[in-house]
């Protein structure tokens, strides 16, 4: 018993640390995660029986892992002649090049919440963080919300209410995101024309 204790107290596969930071943003299954931490520590080829022995996958859970990372995009293969033997190796350069793009992501967020921090000159609320996150899963451009939340502050306002509806006014009158062919609908159920106060 104390033996296996300190086995699973062994030091074993080696991550970084940016790359645990970042690959929660790849959403992978552990199965998948797992085959991606074989390859960075072990070996850089489909070896069914080694992969087996070490992380405990069975040859048909390693084979359909592996289908579905190349299908993904996360892993591709490289085909290399040495001699007149074709080897063939497995290549995580779009591994890393999807963590470095989830990165540039997940800061570009972090940009756009600081701003509105800034220009309100407090922290936002959980509902303002969903709100602002909802825009941009509704495709609204970073750049249509940034000049709202401009427009916003030269009149006094820091209600987000106020800025959905000069977002919806603004993609109403054709200034629609690029990313989005559908017109945009406001967040909030109100009535404008009532004059609600905005503060």
């Amino acid at each position: 018993m104390k033996d296996m204790k300190n086995l699973f107290k062994e030091n074993g596969f080696i991550i970084n640390p940016y790359v645990l930071k970042n690959i929660k943003n790849l959403n992978l299954t552990l199965n998948e995660f797992l085959l991606i931490l074989y390859f960075i520590n072990i070996k850089d080829i489909l070896d069914l029986e080694n992969i087996e022995k070490i992380i405990g996958l069975n040859p048909e859970e390693i084979l359909n892992t592996y289908s579905d990372l190349i299908n993904k995009g996360i892993i591709n293969i490289i085909v290399t002649k040495e001699n007149g033997k074709v080897n063939e190796s497995i290549s995580l350069d779009m591994f890393y090049d999807k963590l470095i793009m989830s990165n540039k992501e997940e800061k570009k967020d972090i940009d756009i919440f600081e701003c509105f921090e800034n220009e309100f000159g407090r922290s936002l609320s959980p509902i303002e963080y969903e709100t602002i996150s909802n825009w941009l899963n509704n495709g609204v451009s970073e750049d249509i919300i940034k000049g709202a939340l401009k427009e916003a502050v030269i009149n006094g306002v820091s209600n987000l209410r106020y800025i959905d509806k000069i977002i919806y006014e603004w993609t109403k009158k054709g200034n629609k995101p690029k990313e989005s062919e559908e017109e945009y609908k406001p967040l909030f159920d109100y009535n404008w024309l009532d004059g609600e106060d905005y503060e």
